[in-house]
């Protein structure tokens, strides 16, 4: 395995506005309002469990078909 070394090297200005851009939308996501959200929404959920209700049906079959699809139906024939 190699060992590479950085130092010294220095940031480009387009490398520098994507680290500060990165670094602003990382911020955003760690926001205390948004944990709070967050937190309260695992509370609802571990509550809901405890009193032994089924989790929500999120995934829906809508079509389901066997065998070779007849590419003519798509065309009209």
């Amino acid at each position: 395995m190699r060992t590479v070394s950085f130092q010294g090297t220095q940031l480009s200005a387009s490398e520098r506005r994507s680290l500060e851009l990165r670094r602003q939308v990382q911020a955003s996501f760690l926001n205390p309002a948004l944990q709070v959200q967050v937190d309260q929404t695992f509370e609802y959920l571990d509550k809901r469990k405890e009193q032994g209700a089924k989790p929500e049906k999120i995934w829906v079959l809508d079509y389901s078909t066997k065998g070779t699809p007849f590419l003519g139906d798509v065309f009209g024939y």
